[in-house]
């Protein structure tokens, strides 16, 4: 009877799948070192990646391996800037707070690393977004959420993940454009905080409503900032598909699954010709 339930123990343990988040990065530095000790087969490398993340700058240690992924990784950051670090969630606290991150090398890659071909895969380059070509994001359950703040860019995804869609966090306005200009399709809806550098929440929401007019967006102003309010309601108010809400935490869920209701109710209803 007890190796009955060790067994099933185990059986249990191995088919229960390790969730993780990817988290979008951008290449900052390299450093490789290798050093081949007498008598060893194989040198020891020393790898890193310092990049950018959400959650500030970051040094990945690249371990194991796989010298052939390793070679063509090496080769892809050289040329394209933005790629994916996958955290499992029981690291995800770790990887925000710390300055240095230790993974396996095979945890950096593309939005699809299936895909080994590196030509037009220029994911965050926002010089020229038109001819950007986005790795694939797989299946379209996204919602990209565009926010500073670490802490409740992380409450958001609580929220997201536990709805079942996947959510793509991004700090940067210039880097989440290019992410959904690529693959449009592929997102449910967008949640946008107005304290945005760079170009802005405003001009933000007027790029997204150009590439796709009908993917709803949920506009957070803040707190006490009433005049922003009636400025975004007034401006957007001809876009059926902005939402304006003061706290975005506040009945998150139930705004999400209005907004996607509404946005499927929209998609199913015959065009008059």
């Amino acid at each position: 009877m007890t190796r009955y339930f060790i067994l099933m123990f185990i059986l249990i343990v191995t088919v229960v799948p390790c969730q993780a988040r990817d988290f979008m990065v951008e290449f900052v530095e390299e450093n490789y070192m290798e050093n081949q000790e007498d008598y060893a087969k194989t040198p020891m490398i020393y790898h890193s990646f310092q990049v950018r993340s959400h959650a500030g700058l970051k040094m990945l240690v690249l371990t194991g391996g796989h010298p052939e992924y390793r070679t063509w990784l090496r080769q892809y950051v050289a040329q394209d800037k933005g790629f994916i670090v996958k955290v499992p969630d029981n690291e995800n606290d770790l990887f925000i707070a710390s300055k240095i991150y230790e993974t396996d090398v095979r945890n950096v890659h593309p939005f699809n690393p299936t895909t080994w071909s590196m030509e037009g895969s220029r994911i965050f380059d926002t010089k020229d977004l038109s001819d950007t070509q986005a790795w694939i994001i797989a299946g379209p359950g996204h919602i990209l959420v565009l926010d500073q703040n670490d802490k409740r860019s992380e409450l958001i995804d609580t929220v997201v993940k536990r709805m079942g869609y996947i959510g793509m966090i991004s700090g940067d306005p210039e880097v989440a454009l290019g992410v959904f200009r690529n693959q449009p399709e592929k997102f449910k809806m967008i949640i946008v905080n107005y304290d945005m550098p760079g170009m802005g929440s405003e001009a933000f929401v007027d790029k997204l409503l150009n590439i796709d007019h009908k993917i709803p967006i949920l506009v957070e102003t803040g707190y006490n900032n009433e005049k922003l309010k009636r400025q975004y309601l007034s401006k957007f108010s001809g876009a059926g598909t902005v939402t304006v809400t003061p706290v975005v935490l506040d009945r998150l869920q139930q705004n999400i699954k209005n907004l996607i209701k509404s946005e499927k109710e929209t998609a199913a209803q015959p065009v008059n010709g």
